[in-house]
């Protein structure tokens, strides 16, 4: 046998080659049968946000700085047009400036 001709050391470094080549093996085989699986679903970038042309008045108050009046102006802005085609649009409602414009827009969508 080959392992009688090998001193302690030698064998002790082909069993830890062998140990090592195992444990590669493994991994490799681990990695593609557990692969990571591919998305089916995504949340979409406006997952969570309201959206201005189906929200009612009570949803709209929960955003900040939207209150009762400015709700109501949405609203009536939103029915007169037709809907809202983007959030632009709230910058020609009376009572939204730009600054109220830019904290809420991170809260509001329109699909």
């Amino acid at each position: 046998m080959i392992m009688l001709s090998l001193t302690t050391e030698e064998r002790k470094v082909l069993i830890f080659l062998f140990g090592v080549a195992l444990v590669g093996m493994g991994v490799s085989y681990a990695t593609k049968v557990f692969a990571p699986v591919k998305s089916i679903a995504r949340l979409d970038d406006d997952f969570g946000k309201i959206d201005l042309n189906s929200a009612d008045k009570n949803l709209l108050k929960s955003v900040p700085g939207i209150g009762d009046k400015l709700a109501q102006r949405i609203i009536e802005a939103r029915d007169e047009r037709g809907g809202l085609s983007g959030l632009e649009q709230l910058k020609d409602i009376k009572g939204i400036t730009i600054n109220k414009f830019n904290r809420m827009k991170h809260y509001l969508t329109v699909r």
